[in-house]
């Protein structure tokens, strides 16, 4: 194509296929997290492991690997790199804004105003992640921004990380949790891919960008072979947690049995035993 000519916005499906399936298993992984969260904060413990994998699954996998994966998925007529410290930068801001929503509604009573203002925290941080992504490309083109779309998605963004949020901590099964994780993944792609059309494309002449980039046609299957295994560790981890909080949950139960007084059976209550 020739300097100021119109990219048109295109997708390949495959990609965008395993974006979705990045965010659904993110946001399942980050599911479990809330679980976890819910029953230690009733248990009176920290729950700060909890919440970092809350964080790391939602923000960093379900949340930042879709989203480049979803970048790659665009149909571009040349080759695109991604600036290492803003790339970097956003992961960042995408699992430590997560994490703060996990943290400042799992800390008390679930209450509809939490995740309300959770949600904005979180939406906000998942719409900064986007564009800061974005800002990140090195590529012979510019971007020409449609406000009222950019908008748009910052608004996608926030009501998806609210209902997110709402799911993840009013889940009771695995059917449930499955078809919230789902939901979750359609809200996440529906943000990312608005926020894709929103810019135009327009072809410049090659540029040289001095900075370190990543980039290359592997980088969406690299994404997601790294994002499910980080994805597996940290559920075999959840599982851990799980089995260590069910054994010391049945020691309790068996220490108050044990430590509860016991009535002699030959003595009916309220009876006195004069001298004989």
């Amino acid at each position: 194509m020739n300097p100021g000519d119109i990219v048109p916005l295109s997708f390949n499906g495959g990609l965008v296929a395993l974006s979705f399936l990045t965010a659904v298993l993110g946001s399942y992984v980050a599911l479990l997290a809330a679980v976890g969260i819910r029953t230690e904060t009733q248990d009176g413990e920290i729950r700060i492991g909890y919440i970092l994998i809350g964080a790391v699954a939602m923000g960093g996998v379900g949340i930042w690997s879709m989203h480049f994966i979803g970048m790659q998925a665009q149909d571009l007529p040349f080759e695109v790199g991604y600036q290492v410290g803003l790339t970097i930068l956003s992961f960042f801001v995408a699992a430590g804004f997560s994490g703060w929503a996990f943290w400042y509604v799992g800390r008390d009573r679930f209450t509809f105003l939490r995740c309300l203002v959770g949600g904005v925290a979180a939406g906000l941080g998942v719409a900064a992640m986007h564009y800061l992504g974005m800002g990140a490309m090195r590529m012979p083109a510019v971007l020409i921004w449609n406000l009222p779309i950019v908008v748009l998605s910052v608004f996608i963004a926030v009501v998806a990380a609210a209902a997110a949020l709402w799911l993840a901590f009013n889940t009771q099964n695995e059917f449930q949790r499955a078809g919230a994780a789902i939901l979750m993944a359609i809200a996440v792609c529906g943000m990312h891919y608005t926020g894709a059309a929103a810019g135009t494309v327009i072809c410049t002449a090659p540029r040289d960008f001095s900075s370190l980039q990543i980039g290359g046609l592997m980088l969406p299957y690299i994404a997601f072979v790294l994002s499910a295994v980080v994805l597996l560790i940290m559920r075999w981890q959840l599982q851990r947690a799980s089995n260590r909080f069910r054994v010391r949950m049945a020691q309790r139960i068996d220490s108050f049995i044990d430590s509860a007084p016991t009535s002699d059976p030959g003595k009916l209550p309220g009876s006195t035993v004069g001298p004989g």
